[in-house]
């Protein structure tokens, strides 16, 4: 307001010398007038803003062309996300009993041979059959029964590592092999009718390996029959060369299956590399502390 009253007002009227009382009685009046003015016109904004949000349309009535459609996307995650917050309170009161745990394999095992069956269909381009043999409801399902033995009492705590939590969900808990088969599988429907027949093969060799992981767990822990591991073939390394850098290759067999914390030399010299990360950056921490102190 000074600025503005600086701004509009001569100097020479806020020259202390020339301020009589017929100037400064004057003055007062514009200040006042100028004051009404601005919160007239301020109290009108607001109003104005408030009657365009009192008319907004509710989220699920939005169509194209609208100006808050872009954010309908942001509106629907609450309801997802009150559903997902019940669910995990649930298991947290009640952890799953072997029985369900012994379902939640069952449901990983059919997600596998879906993947299967996909990649039948990837290599003969036939993606609207692709699309249906793996909606986006199987993924949910998956998750819901990944969730399930990530929680499960019947399983010993390095088997649920190994399981992790939720894609999106697992920023301060573990991510592990039910984010992998999540990502994986929801880049692939994001991008179907867009990519070749091998990148969508790759999407479904890493949602493969990721869930035969699961599996494998369900098969130590005597959840599944041992035929659940039966030979599973991956892409060979020939073609996870034409998309993958090289040095993402130089330290594992595309081959191999890819068992967290096992002998897989990728996943050993993984675990070599984030040690040393993790040294590096505990001594900066150390040095830092000890320069402070």
């Amino acid at each position: 307001m000074a600025v503005l009253v600086a701004f509009l007002v001569p100097q020479a009227l806020l020259s202390p010398d020339s301020l009589t009382p017929g100037r400064r009685v004057v003055l007062n009046r514009g200040l006042q007038a100028l004051a009404a003015s601005a919160g007239v016109g301020i109290c009108g904004l607001v109003f104005t803003e408030r009657v365009r949000l009192d008319s907004a349309p509710a989220p699920d009535a939005l169509s194209e062309g609208d100006e808050l459609f872009p954010l309908r996307s942001q509106n629907d995650l609450a309801p997802t996300r009150a559903a997902l917050e019940e669910e995990w309170q649930a298991l947290r009161q009640q952890r799953p009993s072997a029985e369900e745990t012994r379902g939640a394999f069952q449901a990983v095992l059919r997600l596998r041979d879906s993947i299967d069956e996909a990649s039948v269909l990837a290599e003969a381009r036939r993606w609207d059959e692709l699309d249906a043999v793996l909606p986006a409801s199987a993924v949910l399902q998956f998750e819901r029964a990944a969730t399930v033995l990530a929680r499960s009492a019947a399983l010993a705590a390095e088997e649920r590592a190994i399981i992790g939590w939720q894609w999106g969900a697992c920023g301060w808990r573990r991510c592990g092999a039910q984010a992998d088969v999540s990502q994986a599988l929801a880049k692939l429907r994001e991008n179907l009718g867009m990519i070749v027949p091998l990148e969508a093969l790759f999407y479904l060799d890493v949602a493969k390996r990721a869930a035969d992981e699961i599996v494998a767990v369900g098969v130590s822990a005597s959840m599944l029959p041992r035929e659940a591991m039966r030979d599973r073939s991956y892409l060979p390394i020939e073609s996870l060369e034409l998309i993958l850098p090289a040095e993402d290759l130089a330290s594992g067999d595309a081959n191999l299956r890819v068992v967290r914390g096992g002998a897989s030399e990728a996943e050993d010299a993984l675990d070599d590399y984030e040690a040393g990360m993790l040294g590096t950056m505990q001594q900066l921490v150390n040095e830092d502390g000890e320069a402070g102190g």
